[in-house]
């Protein structure tokens, strides 16, 4: 057997110009993630693979500055330009993270690999911020993926959303995903400051909407929001219906929901718009919570179990595969997908880097979040091994204090 690297997969680490960050930074989560790569690799290079949104390129505030949005064509003169301003911007604020990086990289400690996703796909096509990227991290150019084979390894790597109906994006063009980040996701709270000011007591909190996973468990956050805090559930309740009144009615939105349109069924467009009317308005204060965490459960029935179904699909495919490795969904993942010549295939979900709100349920049935920081990180061991170690999956989450 030819020897293997050390080779590492990150993902979601979603690095932004102005949003609110984790209660650690990327530069100190990388120097404790560093710590245990360092006593791994010995002598040799380890190399690291981000299987996507290094970068959230569509929930940057900034597109708000112009007429421009990131679900607009890729190439577009305008949304490249702000591309480039997002990733500048981002990595003067993330510089402690990247220099670390650089660091690493120089000495030639780690090699750097990244695959695009669906937060950050929008620096394909923009060839100045790529190099800013480079040279942020010490390279003379740098290589975008869709996905990557590491034939050492038996390891497919590419980020996933091509399972999630909301983000799958298979020529790379604009999801509704990008719309819903975009018109609801920061739209909203934008919105509420300027009802309330952003002086009033508590209102930062709702920046966390920034925070939920899955996608579609947002309009059921903004119903408990409003249940929690009873000075803002007016306001709430008056500034969400008109953000999702003019959702509904932006022109890309409306094209999707007509693409979706399957006259005898509960289409994905039927349920989004669904989702959406049961989160708002007269249903904020009459509505069936049970209604909403039923079809939030549709929802995630028709995404649970679709990234393991197209991964072994792959595997099935690709001689030589024996692993795929997925990020998208900020849940970790460590699932058996059967055995390829006498050994076990496996799907990986590399989780995140960043702060989550994970939806459950109360004993009422009612939707619930906990909110925690989290970090995943999977490495797959070199030949020689000490310890005859194939891969290790290190997932964590950190909760802080209210108190």
């Amino acid at each position: 057997m030819a020897d293997r690297p050390l080779l590492i997969f990150v993902s979601d680490i979603h690095l932004t110009d102005s949003l609110h960050g984790n209660a650690v930074s990327k530069a100190e989560q990388f120097a404790r993630f560093w710590e245990r790569i360092q006593g791994a690799r010995g002598k040799r290079p380890a190399e690291l693979c981000v299987v996507g949104d290094l970068f959230d390129l569509v929930r940057s505030p900034s597109w708000f500055d112009s007429r421009n949005r990131p679900y607009h064509g890729a190439s577009t003169n305008g949304v490249v330009r702000n591309v480039d301003k997002i990733v500048e911007e981002t990595i003067a604020r993330e510089k402690g993270f990247f220099d670390a990086l650089r660091a690493k990289i120089s000495t030639g400690e780690l090699k750097f690999h990244y695959v695009v996703g669906n937060h950050d796909r929008l620096l394909m096509t923009a060839p100045a911020a790529q190099k800013r990227l480079a040279e942020a991290l010490g390279m003379a150019s740098i290589e975008l993926h869709k996905e990557l084979e590491f034939t050492g390894h038996g390891v497919l790597a590419y980020h996933g959303n091509v399972g999630d109906p909301i983000n799958a994006s298979p020529d790379g063009d604009a999801t509704i995903g990008d719309a819903i980040g975009s018109e609801l996701i920061l739209k909203f709270p934008r919105k509420l400051r300027a009802m309330v000011g952003a002086d009033h007591p508590g209102v930062e909190e709702i920046d966390d909407i920034d925070d939920v996973r899955p996608v579609y468990a947002v309009p059921a956050w903004v119903r408990q929001q409003s249940a929690i805090r009873k000075d803002l559930l007016r306001p709430i309740s008056q500034v969400w219906s008109e953000v999702v009144d003019e959702f509904l009615a932006n022109d890309f939105v409306r094209q999707w929901l007509k693409s979706q349109h399957k006259t005898w069924s509960l289409d994905l467009g039927k349920k989004l718009r669904l989702l959406l009317e049961l989160s708002r308005n007269k249903v904020m204060a009459h509505g069936s919570d049970e209604r909403l965490s039923q079809l939030y459960r549709f929802f995630q029935h028709s995404f649970d179990g679709k990234m393991q179904a197209v991964a072994a699909a792959e595997l099935q495919r690709r001689r030589g595969m024996r692993y795929v490795v997925n990020g998208h969904s900020h849940f970790p993942s460590m699932q058996p997908l059967g055995r390829i010549n006498d050994g076990p295939a496996v799907y990986f979900n590399t989780g995140t880097w960043r702060a989550v709100h994970q939806i459950g349920h109360d004993l009422g049935g009612r939707p619930s979040f906990l909110p925690y920081d989290a970090m995943t990180y999977l490495v797959f061991f070199p030949t020689d091994d000490k310890l005859r170690r194939d891969y290790e999956w290190w997932t964590g989450a950190m909760v802080t204090r209210h108190c």
